[in-house]
Parts: C-alpha cells; sequence; structure tokens
C-alpha cells in the first residue's frame, strides 16, 4: 500500500504524465492511502497506535509535507517554531524509523529541497531540509529489499508555494540564470518519483538526487 501523506503534491506528484488521476497511474495491486490534514497533524510528534500501524503496513511511503514560513526567523513565535521543526523534520525521521524497523520492504521517498543547498530566507525550513538530505545519506537500510531516496527540486513553477510567492522578480531571475533557462515544473517531479517507485531501482538507496537544471555547476 503506498501512504501517500497530505501535501502539496499528492494533487501534483502522482499524476504523471498528465492529469490522470493517480489511481489510474498505480498499479491494481496498490490500494492507496493519502489522509486529509484533518485526519494526520504532523507538527504532533507523538502518533497514534493506529497511525503507527498505518506506517508498518505500507510498502511505499511518499513523504512531501513541509511548512515555509513568510516571516523572519525573529519574528516567530517558539511554537511556530516548534510546529516547524516537528512537521519538517521529526514526523518525517519518525515514518521512516518506524517503516524501516517494521516493514522489510519498505520503499521510502522524500520531497527535500534545493534550499539544503543554497540556504533560504526562512532558516529553520532549509535547516530542516539540510537535515533531512543528511539523514538519508547516513540511516543504513536494515534489510536488502528497502530503499530511502530524497529528491532536491529547485523552485517547482507550478506548485502552490511558488504561485503564491510574493517575490516574483526573485522567481524569474532564477529562471533567468538557470542552464536550462526555464523553471522546473510538478510534472518532472511526478514522473521522476513515479520511475523510482515502479521500476526496480532499490539499489539507488541513500542517495539524494539533485533536479535542479545544472543551476550550482561551477566550472
Amino acid at each position: 500500500m503506498p501512504f501517500i501523506p497530505p501535501t502539496i503534491p499528492y494533487t501534483e506528484i502522482m499524476k504523471y504524465p498528465s492529469n490522470t488521476p493517480s489511481e489510474k497511474l498505480i498499479p491494481k495491486k496498490y490500494d492507496i492511502y493519502s489522509p486529509s490534514k484533518k485526519d494526520w497533524n504532523f507538527s504532533d510528534e507523538n502518533f497514534s497506535k493506529a497511525q503507527i500501524n498505518l506506517i508498518k503496513k505500507c510498502d511505499k511511503i511518499y513523504i512531501l509535507h513541509s511548512i515555509i514560513s513568510n516571516k523572519k526567523h525573529l519574528q516567530k513565535s517558539h511554537d511556530e517554531i516548534l510546529d516547524q521543526l516537528n512537521v519538517n523534520l521529526l514526523s518525517i525521521i519518525n515514518i521512516c524509523e518506524i517503516s524501516l524497523n517494521h516493514n522489510p520492504k519498505a520503499q521510502i521517498f522524500i520531497l527535500g529541497s534545493e534550499s539544503a543547498v543554497k540556504g533560504s530566507f526562512d532558516i529553520i525550513y532549509s535547516l530542516t531540509k539540510a537535515s533531512i538530505h543528511k539523514y538519508v545519506e547516513e540511516r543504513k537500510i536494515l534489510k536488502k529489499n528497502q530503499q530511502i531516496v530524497c529528491i532536491a527540486p529547485s523552485t517547482i513553477s507550478d506548485s502552490k508555494m511558488t504561485l503564491k510567492r510574493k517575490d516574483k522578480q526573485n522567481v524569474k531571475r532564477s529562471i533567468q540564470n538557470n542552464p536550462k533557462k526555464r523553471g522546473l515544473n510538478s510534472k518532472e517531479i511526478s514522473k521522476l518519483i513515479y520511475d523510482l517507485s515502479f521500476n526496480n531501482t532499490d539499489y539507488l538507496s541513500n542517495t539524494v538526487i539533485q533536479v535542479n537544471g545544472g543551476k550550482f555547476s561551477r566550472m
């Protein structure tokens, strides 16, 4: 059973290659569980017994949730910072640890960010993403059929997060400076995650895949 937590891209991430519902693309032998935000509060670090049992039995887990704030760090309340830490870091590690320790076939795909490399106006966001990248690289799988991969995209032009940004000039400048001279789109990320999930790529593990058009190349 694939487990797809509530996030931006459930409506985008598995809609590869078009607007076909993800249920029609994922092989029929799989049931999909995609809880709503009402069902699962990732700012609460204590999972219920039912939630833990669900994670244990899901062979494919897609972790796509995160919080990014438009506030400067010193403008955030203590609770807002804790919520970010819980959602962006601790909840993800908890899901992974439950899955890896209880499911010998666990395949975990986590959406990271280029902010782990270049930083962000939201300090906590970039630090939690960097921590997740490091966790994926260092967390040894426990069984031979397990897999844990992080996909780290640059700005996804058609994501809700990007479309809501007020600094449109910065987004435009980033696209102009990219070697590809265009932005990344959600279908490209969707296709990549789909291919990793269903095309026998389990040797690719403990890896962060940077999807940025080569924007950090220097030579």
